[in-house]
């Protein structure tokens, strides 16, 4: 929802390449990133805190869901379509939302949840559900969410794109998606089959930014 996923997984790669540099090169890995072509800077000031300070409600449908996050409503099949057509419009109200997510909202949490059950394989769901594990651990609840997604999914290629989300949404606390997936699915089969490119895909991206 908040991270277009092409670029999400862009920026995780180099993240990942980033770690690996400063863990291999601890004495000189600022010289050593320089070399890369990255430039240090120093920014005192974080723009969007400064957004998520300023965001104001801007309708009623807004309204009803702040007021869901701060526990004056339950949580409702009205409430989670509220949501959904919240942040999937044009005109989503990024900073409002930003801030429930940072702070960790349970109620969010019970939200995405309660959205993942009743639609599995939604992409948008699962992606709003690794960025609220970016701020609260919910691994266990991300890794079945996962799971589940990709037992459901029949398309191929929306199946291929949650194994590579997968991969990248859980792989920084150390879970490797792909050797799960591969106890699940029969060696062979079309699914299977699925998750060896996309390994392949990825081990090619990082073998393009190797040091």
């Amino acid at each position: 929802m908040f991270d277009d996923s092409v670029e999400k997984e862009k920026h995780k790669l180099v993240f990942e390449k980033i770690a690996r540099t400063i863990k291999e090169n601890p004495e000189n890995f600022l010289e050593k990133m320089e070399k890369l072509g990255f430039r240090w800077v120093d920014d005192e000031v974080d723009d969007e805190d400064v957004e998520e300070r300023a965001a104001t409600i801007r309708n009623d449908s807004e309204k009803y869901l702040v007021a869901y996050f701060e526990g004056e409503t339950e949580l409702s099949d009205q409430v989670l379509d509220t949501y959904l057509a919240e942040t999937t419009s044009d005109s989503l109200n990024s900073p409002l939302f930003r801030r429930y997510f940072k702070k960790g909202n349970s109620n969010l949490k019970e939200l995405l949840i309660y959205g993942l059950e009743k639609h599995p394989t939604d992409i948008d769901l699962l992606s709003d559900l690794a960025y609220y594990h970016d701020f609260r651990n919910v691994l266990a609840e991300l890794i079945q969410a996962y799971l589940r997604a990709c037992e459901k999914e029949t398309d191929p290629d929306r199946f291929s794109q949650m194994v590579m989300s997968f991969y990248l949404d859980t792989e920084p606390d150390g879970f490797d998606a792909f050797h799960e997936l591969e106890q699940v699915y029969r060696p062979g089969s079309s699914k299977w089959m699925l998750i060896q490119s996309v390994r392949t895909i990825l081990e090619s991206e990082l073998d393009c930014i190797e040091v």
